[in-house]
């Protein structure tokens, strides 16, 4: 991620370390860490500087603070307040207000971490020190990074990708709770952190007094996708088809990162050029970001069309509580995907409704095409996961069963108490099964109908599946 693009290059000056490793017996140069499927991503520089020095930035005249970020209201209203207390610490300090010392910025990537960063530090109008974390000794940077702030007074530091740096060596760890155990109420540091994992970030970073702050940034919505969509189509000039449909888009693009919404639109004008765009070529664009597509055998294909086709029959029968969104196949993959009508609302009804589509994949596929495959083994997890949780967590049979012990964290459970609810487990989970195999039973052809169509086509919106199934 790249934070200090856009900023204007004259006000961006590069601090040297100070600091002499000549007498370090460990060639760092040659260091690199690898992933399965990449080149090496990271090189340890003995001579790299330890941050960036960012004059103050300022808003636009007439620039609305994080106007430029599409969506994530909830998300904005609280770095809105971060920012207002941080520009008003002098104050609330005075008046023994603690305000945060650290925020982190979480969620998968593509989502507008950094281009939250860039705007965070416009509206907060302060000198920002930048961490680089490429020298070879990084706790030592980590040092002098917050030395500097402190001097400097009023001022932000930014961590990118957190969790990398984190990795890199244990010393980090210790130098960074240290640093912020240091930094006093007169020093007036706020420091900005974003990482894609937050699970691995230490519990002890993130207590009170450190990088307490934790701000989601989750995929955006249909609806925000939808703006997204519409953002990029005006800034490449596109005109929209005149049978756009607003509603079907946001569906299909539900679930989409941010920077997945701009490669669809990028995909489109690749591949289409500027003018003419038809819905057609919207849906193929969309199919073509969100599936690697890869060929595989086609009885291999087939199957796992009709799997797919078993989701979207079964999710159809419960409207209360979920959209079919759309369905897609990729070689020996495929994937369903639903909306939630309620989001984070779960009665019991909803939760066996969710078991009964995670199974109906494996049974469409076996009921139809005579065999079972590997592939269902997460649906099937998932249906476990939920049968338990109802069942010895939520309640569904006995809330007494369910209650805690004294002591905090732990579960009253005995061996006879084990072996009962595995059997209620999987009473429910074989009621459920039967419900399950009857239904995709008495919509055979259906499931039919809907898997040759998805593998003929590779993917269906939400309008197309419905069509099919009525």
């Amino acid at each position: 991620m790249d934070i200090l693009k856009n900023l204007k290059e004259d006000e961006a000056e590069v601090i040297e370390d100070d600091e002499d490793f000549d007498d370090f017996d460990i060639d760092f140069e040659k260091i690199r860490i690898r992933c399965d499927d990449e080149e090496p991503v990271i090189k340890v520089d003995n001579n790299a500087p330890s941050y960036l020095f960012v004059e103050q930035q300022k808003l636009d005249e007439g620039e609305v603070p994080l106007g430029k970020v599409v969506g994530h209201e909830k998300q904005k209203k609280e770095i809105l307040a971060v920012i207002d207390w941080f520009k008003r610490s002098a104050e609330l300090k005075a008046r023994g207000v603690s305000i945060p010392k650290g925020v982190i910025m979480f969620g998968h990537p593509g989502n507008g971490k950094s281009l939250l960063i860039k705007e965070i530090i416009k509206c907060c109008e302060a000198p920002v020190f930048i961490f680089q974390g490429d020298q070879a000794n990084v706790t030592q940077g980590i040092v002098e990074t917050f030395d500097k702030a402190r001097k400097a007074g009023h001022s932000i530091i930014v961590i990118d990708e957190l969790d990398l740096l984190i990795n890199r060596e244990r010393r980090v760890v210790r130098a960074l709770q240290e640093c912020l155990d240091g930094v006093e109420s007169s020093d007036d540091i706020l420091v900005l952190a974003a990482t894609n994992d937050i699970r691995e970030v230490p519990t002890a970073l993130k207590r009170n007094g450190r990088l307490e702050k934790l701000i989601y940034i989750p995929n955006p919505t249909g609806e925000e996708a939808l703006m997204l969509f519409k953002k990029h189509f005006e800034e490449f000039k596109v005109d929209l088809p005149k049978d756009f449909d607003p509603d079907e888009v946001a569906l299909s693009l539900t679930g989409i990162s941010c920077a997945g919404v701009k490669a669809v639109v990028n995909d489109i004008v690749l591949r289409n050029g500027f003018e003419n765009i038809t819905t057609k070529m919207i849906d193929d664009s969309i199919f073509n970001i969100t599936e690697r597509v890869k060929e595989g055998a086609k009885e291999d294909n087939l199957s796992v069309a009709m799997h797919e086709a078993g989701h979207a029959i079964m999710a159809k029968a419960f409207p209360k509580f979920f959209q079919i969104n759309r369905v897609d196949i990729s070689g020996a993959s495929g994937a369903f995907h639903a909306k939630e009508v309620e989001e984070d609302f779960w009665p019991y009804d909803k939760v066996k409704a969710d078991i009964q589509i995670s199974m109906a994949g494996v049974i469409a596929q076996k009921i139809i095409m005579g065999i079972g495959s590997r592939g269902c083994e997460s649906d099937l997890d998932r249906a476990r996961v939920l049968a338990y949780n109802i069942i010895n967590k939520n309640g569904y049979s006995s809330c007494w069963e369910t209650l805690p012990t004294v002591e905090p964290g732990s579960r009253m459970e005995t061996a006879s108490k084990r072996r009962r609810m595995e059997r209620k487990i999987e009473k429910l989970l074989k009621s459920l099964e039967k419900k399950t195999i009857k239904y995709i039973k008495n919509n055979k052809d259906k499931v039919k109908t809907l898997g040759y169509a998805l593998f003929e086509k590779k993917h269906l919106k939400s309008s197309e599946i419905l069509a099919i199934i009525g």
